[in-house]
């Protein structure tokens, strides 16, 4: 990992991997508090390093330290559970075909509002989050030495293994992340990416530097400066596929379904990408254009099996179709693979709703409220309608233990 002034979460982070890792190594950009002390009662390996307003080489300078056949990537605010640990010792690093893992980052919060929020409580060190927003991101690779992290900010390692023909595989371990938990840290945050991008773009003004710049121009609000600078990157690198999907993404958000269809589409030409087909799917979906939603949502879940709102997304679809049966294993899928899975109860309570299964609509329902679902005032009506009919219709067999 690579740290600074991380005293408040670092001795949790090391505790949650102390019984997996061989080896911890640090790069300290500048720490005035307790992060050395406390990572060395771990024994880590801590080196100083000069900030040079570049996470990647900050992120490499670590790599070139690292002794061992596998990379575990870590920040100092963000842990792994114990599921989390014995899938990758028993499984992902006896896997001879996989140069890389993605894991899913929760991002935990109290801002119910933000793009992609998914409805989940959690609790951790005294405190409460609503529930957390996500990406897919690769954190567990092969020590390869031509491996290396790119990006001034949001740095990753995926283009550099993908561009040594090697495969990266989606898995369903969750990284929990506490940093951005408060909205001002956030904002400082953001303030501060922005300004390292704007001064490399001005510095190197080429289709990487205008890509970045338009992602924390999207991350900041600032849709149109973002469109403006990930439309300078496309100039630039017409093959430039991750502009053209955060692009996509905007003019989604924008409610803009023909040019996000047209920006995904693009993007997916050029390279094929699970978020990018299930992106494509959902805009299918908003259009009312079925046959393209499944299709391309199927193509995403041949990409990653194993994210479980594509399972929700393809209920919604096949729901809409009246292929209930099917929608109904789609969503119990996708409720297996996250138990707490709130959309997927809610999209299965009204399968049930709507094949007359008032029984299990209720159980799903309620379990959709329990969990938080954002529409549970409306979610509630229904399910006072549905109690109601089945008091004025005793002979109807529902399934259903009155008072649950």
């Amino acid at each position: 990992m690579i740290a600074k002034n991380e005293e408040k979460y670092l001795e949790h982070c090391l505790n949650s991997v102390k019984d997996l890792v061989d080896e911890i190594i640090i790069i300290d950009t500048g720490s005035t508090d307790k992060t050395k002390e406390i990572a060395k009662k771990f024994n880590a390996k801590v080196y100083d390093f000069k900030w040079v307003d570049d996470f990647s080489a900050a992120r490499n300078e670590s790599l070139k330290h690292a002794t061992k056949d596998w990379i575990l990537v870590l920040d100092a605010d963000e842990a792994l559970d114990k599921e989390a640990l014995k899938v990758i010792k028993e499984e992902l690093i006896k896997n001879k075909e996989n140069d890389a893992f993605l894991f899913i980052q929760k991002n935990y919060t109290n801002d119910t509002k933000i793009t992609g929020f998914v409805n989940e409580e959690h609790k951790f060190n005294g405190k409460t989050y609503a529930g957390w927003y996500g990406s897919f991101i690769a954190r567990l690779f092969r020590n390869n030495k031509d491996y290396k992290f790119q990006g001034t900010v949001h740095e990753l390692v995926e283009p550099s293994i993908e561009s040594k023909k090697r495969k990266i595989a989606a898995t369903n371990i969750p990284i929990y992340h506490y940093g951005n938990s408060d909205p001002s840290v956030v904002k400082r945050k953001r303030e501060f990416y922005l300004e390292l991008c704007r001064k490399k773009a001005k510095s190197i003004p080429n289709a990487n530097s205008y890509f970045e710049l338009g992602v924390l121009y999207r991350e900041n609000e600032d849709k149109d400066d973002a469109i403006k600078s990930l439309k300078k990157a496309i100039g630039l690198d017409s093959n430039h596929n991750m502009a053209l999907y955060e692009l996509g993404i905007i003019y989604e958000q924008k409610k803009d379904y023909d040019e996000a269809i047209k920006h995904y589409t693009g993007s997916l030409r050029i390279r094929e990408n699970t978020e990018a087909f299930q992106s494509l799917g959902v805009c299918y979906l908003k259009k009312g254009m079925l046959k393209e939603a499944y299709r391309n949502l199927a193509k995403a879940l041949m990409l990653n099996p194993n994210k479980y709102t594509i399972y929700n997304n393809l209920g919604a679809v096949l729901e809409r179709n009246k292929n209930y049966d099917t929608a109904i294993q789609m969503l119990e899928i996708g409720i297996k693979l996250n138990p707490k899975n709130v959309i997927g109860y809610y999209n299965l309570g009204l399968v049930y709703d709507r094949k007359g299964e008032f029984g299990k609509a209720l159980e799903n329902y309620e379990k959709a409220v329990e969990l938080g679902h954002s529409k549970k005032e409306e979610i509630n009506k229904r399910i006072s309608q549905i109690k109601a009919y089945l008091i004025q219709n005793p002979n109807i067999k529902y399934g259903f233990k009155t008072g649950g």
